[in-house]
């Protein structure tokens, strides 16, 4: 049918979609809850308290933690031990089925008397929900990194930069507490040399030199110690590059557009005549005789000519200026001095460049990747960080997945790499878009096809099975005898030569380029939706690419289209709408009657293509480990029956799975639970049954204990005509009108342009 031209629908809420939720689960019991049950809960509490008699002996008014493991079939927040934990209050998590409890002498007193007297259902059902309570052990305050130094002789290279994280009560007094107690132990240790607390935006640390790694275990054992580990050194990321060609000499006219992207990398070669016109600004933090601005020149010439470069088709051709941070040291010692930037002081940087141009730039491009810290399934530090920079800066970063050196992987991937190719710090931020690469081409020796996942992107999933990488796109391939020439992606040096270079480094900026495109084509700039654009336009790209579930470990939601205007604009053959709406606590979302296209309901049957996406920014907490994300919300786009006793209702969007008899793990590992980006595709191809209507579903949880009034969401549904022969974008615009919902045209520049 005809090509793009169309504008996407802005669907508005209606106030008589909310419908309040109605009913509260009773408690569950795991189990038969017996004599035994209530003095083995006793006993735990009991050696809990013996266990800090003489921290509570020193000081009544300094807290203590203790963790309670639950069993694995009641993790969900329903069934937390909120009335057994009353007078020790639940004040974080690690793992799914651990809880950190904030203990006293009188609190543990009061609590073994709740369980002696047992006197309600509720606490008869907590108890029964309960494996064990125990004190924090050592070992699983000592990180593995931190392990692996002492243990292979290298601490004394780290000594000098010990980070101590402690648990936060939530509680000013309990707070201050702590802290001053913790600080009165470290002066206490003769090999602790000095040490000084850090603060950056509600992170806090205890930086500590200390001279005995004898010593780490005795930090570990104090009170109120979170984790031991030790700040990160980084410099510029392992990528590579060979010269490809002499000159480059575009042959397109550019666009110079409005929106600014920020580079935080190891600077932009000034000697770059093509390039060096679009620094608007230049931060330096390296001294001159450590810079080495190749890496931040090849990605800075991958955002301006990418696609000219590597001859990739395009309609869309703009330019975009710079800031240009220079804070990674050069880490090749055949170009000269080498260096690291210390993670607090890399830290330290991002923070001035936002308090410089956040205002006006909101687009951060971070090709690094901190190769020690693979993501374990739990948050780093500097994944955190990077999320509270977001939040509080109203910026998105694109941070790359990072690469994977240790042999070569193929596709399908050898089972022996285990989770050696998992992603890296800070790759797992959950407010960052991270990119992984696929291969734009291959040979008769490459190791991947064309399109395939790199030898060396590493791969999901982020924490608690967060999808990430979140979308891939082109980063080179390697051939089997090491070589990537002719088969790597082209970018410019920093004299103007054309080169070749790999990694995913190269990948990211690509999708950094994509997204500034579409963040400069909006009249009415929006962040949320323009990140929901990409990840829908990366699920209906590669709708069917797919040949199994686990290839979202690798894939992220796909490769999202190349121009601008196929991501912002409908064909007749379908029809992209756009909810930005919001949802309140205790309340959920029906659009009932939903129209469905006339032309692809044929015998009975309805059929067609849908894809549906959903991006939202819950609240976080990374006092709740892998409960990071504080709030759930869930869509379904499905078929309605009307009976005598109401409407019973099926999801075809996501398909309708039998989680009832699922348990939370089961569904965060594998029903998107808890994650704040979903993407759903579907071809009816057999079609299903008509039945009385469709609805639209939205539903938001809430974690245990938590308070959010409200939620906002970008939800975008795109139906379509598999064969592209019927006019779908005006049946769903009459049948929206009909159903009385209210539209407006998502204004786009191109709309402007074409009524001028």
């Amino acid at each position: 049918m005809s090509e793009k031209k169309l504008p996407i629908q802005l669907v508005l809420p209606r106030v008589s979609d909310i419908t309040s939720n109605t009913g509260f689960p009773a408690p569950k019991f795991f189990g038969e809850f017996t004599p035994e049950i209530q003095q083995k809960i006793i006993n735990d509490f009991d050696f809990v308290r013996d266990y800090y008699k003489d921290l509570f002996i020193e000081n009544e008014h300094v807290p203590a933690v203790s963790k309670i493991t639950i069993k694995s079939e009641a993790i969900a927040k329903s069934h937390k031990p909120a009335d057994l934990c009353k007078k020790c209050p639940i004040i974080g998590s690690k793992n799914l089925n651990e809880i950190y409890i904030k203990v006293t002498k009188q609190s543990l007193d009061e609590t073994i008397k709740i369980i002696e007297e047992a006197s309600s259902v509720a606490i008869k059902a907590n108890l029964t929900a309960i494996e064990t309570i125990q004190p924090i052990q050592i070992e699983e305050k000592i990180t593995s990194e931190l392990l692996k130094k002492i243990e292979g002789g290298e601490f004394n290279e780290i000594n000098d930069r010990i980070k101590i994280k402690f648990f936060n009560f939530d509680n000013e007094y309990d707070d201050q507490q702590i802290l001053q107690y913790l600080m009165t132990k470290l002066d206490a240790i003769d090999s602790c040399e000095h040490y000084e607390l850090i603060t950056f935006k509600g992170l806090q640390y205890i930086k500590a030199k200390i001279n005995n790694s004898e010593d780490i275990k005795n930090i570990a054992s104090l009170n109120g110690v979170k984790t031991i580990d030790f700040f990160q050194n980084y410099s510029l990321p392992s990528d590579y590059s060979i010269i490809s060609d002499n000159g480059f000499t575009s042959q397109k006219e550019y666009a110079n557009c409005e929106t600014c992207i920020g580079i935080i990398d190891g600077g932009i070669s000034t000697g770059n005549e093509l390039l060096r016109p679009y620094i608007a600004d230049r931060m330096e933090y390296v001294s001159s005789e450590y810079q080495n601005p190749s890496h931040a020149t090849f990605i800075a010439s991958t955002i301006q000519f990418g696609n000219e470069l590597n001859d990739i088709e395009s309609n869309d051709w703009r330019h975009f200026s710079f800031i240009d941070v220079v804070a990674l040291p050069n880490n090749d010692p055949t170009y000269g001095p080498t260096d690291g930037v210390g993670e607090l002081e890399l830290m330290e940087i991002i923070i001035e460049a936002m308090d410089k141009h956040s205002s006006n730039v909101k687009i951060w491009n971070l090709s690094l990747g901190f190769e020690d810290i693979i993501c374990d399934g739990h948050m780093t530090d500097f994944g955190i960080f990077l999320d509270l920079i977001q939040d509080e800066y109203t910026v998105q970063f694109f941070v790359s997945s990072g690469n994977f050196k240790v042999g070569t992987r193929q596709w399908p991937p050898q089972e022996e790499i285990g989770e050696l190719d998992r992603i890296i710090s800070p790759a797992d931020s959950v407010r960052a878009i991270t990119v992984g690469s696929i291969a734009l081409s291959d040979s008769d020796n490459s190791i991947v096809k064309c399109n395939e996942p790199s030898p060396f992107s590493r791969r999901g999933p982020g924490a608690n099975f967060l999808i990430k990488p979140d979308v891939v796109d082109y980063g080179g391939n390697i051939g089997t005898n090491s070589s990537y020439e002719g088969l790597g992606l082209k970018g410019l040096d920093s004299a103007g030569h054309v080169i070749e270079g790999i990694g995913t480094s190269y990948s990211n900026p690509r999708v950094t380029q994509k997204f500034s495109s579409i963040y400069d084509e909006m009249v009415d700039k929006d962040i949320l939706l323009a990140k929901a654009m990409i990840i829908h336009s990366a699920k209906i790209e590669s709708r069917e690419h797919f040949s199994s579930e686990n290839d979202v470990n690798y894939y992220g939601f796909g490769k999202p289209a190349t121009d601008v205007l196929d991501i912002l604009q409908c064909s007749e053959s379908e029809v992209t709408l756009v909810f930005r709406q919001e949802i309140k606590q205790r309340s959920h979302l029906e659009m009932w009657d939903f129209p469905y296209p006339p032309s692809l309901i044929r015998d009975g049957k309805y059929y067609g293509e849908i894809c549906m996406t959903l991006v939202y920014n819950p609240p976080l907490n990374e006092n709740y480990g892998n409960e990071y994300c504080r709030c759930n919300i869930d869509v379904g786009f499905g078929r309605y029956v009307l009976t005598e006793n109401g409407a019973r209702y099926k999801s075809e969007i996501p398909l309708d799975r039998t989680w009832s008899k699922a348990t939370e793990s089961e569904m965060v590992e594998n029903g998107f639970k808890w994650s704040p980006v979903k993407s759903y595709y579907r071809n009816i191809k057999n079609g299903i049954e008509v039945r009385d209507g469709w609805k639209i579903r939205i539903d938001m949880t809430p974690r245990f204990n938590e308070i959010i009034p409200r939620q906002e969401f970008v939800l975008i549904v795109t139906i379509r005509d598999p064969e592209g022969r019927h006019d779908i974008y005006s049946e769903m615009i009459r049948g929206l009108k009909e159903k009385g919902f209210s539209t407006n045209n998502l204004e786009i520049k191109q709309q402007i342009r074409q009524r001028q």
